[in-house]
């Protein structure tokens, strides 16, 4: 009861946040009274229906409602990128002037540098941007915010106080699943204002990429994608850093895929995925072993935490099913690697977005981006100064009188792994 509590009290921090007498939170109600109900035309509020944002491999029921928008005939996530350029600040949020977090500042009107690292929620965020509360941004902002969530604070690859004029960060970050997203790219402008002194590259993966990627024609910006260029670009003020991102398509396929890293000579820094649903479809399983193998670090959301802690439970048995055929490639030291213990931490999002889903019956916190979960860390940087240990003992366990490792006491950890005892 205590996070039901918590996720209330995110909610409740906005003039517009009600909580309805279920525990859910009308979203669509809320879009209806701001006019950014509906689907084409919406700008940055665009989605095929206001009670179930996914175009494919939906598995979210439908929301009884005179306010639910049926999915539009045609609609196409990211058909924004069908036309030659961007929408502006004013076309793409449909608002008043004082509740757009602006990314074209006039003079001195910029947000302040974020080198104390000091936005870590949405109370400190609406500071920062001097955003009143009753600004309805919190609505799409919690797509770039969780991704600054996963890269800072879950899996620490970078950070606002890590870079400097002189010593800038390079980032390349894979980001998979994209769908609605891909009406609001110009809202990750974000991360270049909260990084400062990074050059982001964002490269976004999924099905709807690959769509709308096809669709591309003349001189959308879609097409550039074809032709492996940026579809999108930011430089933020000098005064706040001159944070850069770069945003790229990657269409050729539907799925992320192992080999792609190398193909592309694209190798993730880090790989993120925002309402994954990680046992959901078989597609995940080679990321989650390939971010294992390679100790890339991977993190993700959830809608619950319940769904979490499932997946938590299930990533050691997907690594033992795995290690029959992976380990013929492999060295010992890289099978010990794959099967080492590992920690999975699950925390609530500051930047999810607020409020319960409808969900019927349902009252556990279920909120999209919700959750964050460590999949696999910058593991041999933090593991030095707590899993060092752990992992030297496993190995030595492992190794023969000869003091290599024992491929057959790792194969014989893999069992134990596996729980093919319990079946």
């Amino acid at each position: 009861m205590q996070k039901v509590a918590t996720i209330q009290q995110i909610l409740k921090q906005f003039s517009w946040g009600r909580v309805e007498t279920d525990g859910t939170f009308a979203e669509p109600i809320i879009r209806a009274y701001f006019g950014v109900l509906g689907a084409e035309g919406y700008g940055y509020w665009s989605t095929p229906s206001s009670s179930n944002p996914h175009l494919t491999h939906s598995a979210i029921p439908s929301m009884d409602s005179a306010l639910a928008v049926p999915a539009a005939a045609g609609y196409q996530h990211g058909y924004q990128l069908l036309q030659p350029q961007h929408l502006d600040d004013e076309t793409g949020w449909k608002l008043e002037k004082r509740l757009i977090p602006k990314l074209i500042f006039d003079a001195g009107r910029a947000p302040a540098i974020n080198t104390d690292g000091s936005v870590v929620d949405w109370d400190s965020w609406y500071r920062w941007r001097k955003l009143p509360k009753d600004s309805p941004a919190a609505l799409l902002m919690h797509y770039p915010l969780t991704v600054y969530q996963l890269l800072v604070h879950v899996l620490g690859v970078t950070s606002p106080t890590r870079n400097s004029a002189r010593s800038r960060q390079t980032l390349n970050v894979h980001y998979l699943g994209a769908e609605v997203e891909l009406n609001t790219l110009p809202l990750f402008s974000e991360l270049a204002l909260l990084l400062p002194y990074t050059d982001i590259n964002l490269t976004f993966f999924g099905t709807a990429v690959h769509q709308i990627v096809k669709l591309g024609k003349g001189t959308s910006l879609a097409i550039k994608a074809t032709h492996h260029q940026a579809v999108y670009n930011y430089a933020s003020p000098p005064s706040c850093g001159g944070g850069k991102l770069n945003i790229y398509l990657h269409g050729d396929h539907e799925n992320w895929d192992p080999r792609l890293p190398t193909l592309l000579n694209n190798i993730p820094d880090a790989i993120v995925a925002p309402n994954a649903g990680l046992l959901s479809y078989p597609a995940w399983q080679f990321v989650i072993l390939y971010c294992h193998a390679e100790n890339t670090p991977f993190a993700v959301t959830e809608y619950a935490e319940q769904s979490a802690e499932v997946q938590r439970e299930a990533f050691p048995q997907i690594v033992a099913a795995a290690m029959p055929s992976l380990s013929k490639g492999m060295s010992p030291e890289d099978m010990a690697n794959m099967v080492r213990s590992r920690e999975y931490p699950i925390q609530i999002n500051p930047f999810q977005r607020p409020g319960q889903r409808c969900l019927g019956s349902t009252r556990l916190p279920n909120v999209p981006n919700g959750f964050t979960m460590r999949v696999v860390g910058n593991d041999l940087d933090t593991a030095k100064k707590t899993q060092v240990p752990v992992i030297q003992e496993e190995q030595d366990q492992m190794k023969t009188s000869s003091g290599s490792l024992d491929t057959q006491a790792l194969l014989n950890t893999v069992e134990k792994l596996s729980l093919n005892s319990l079946d």
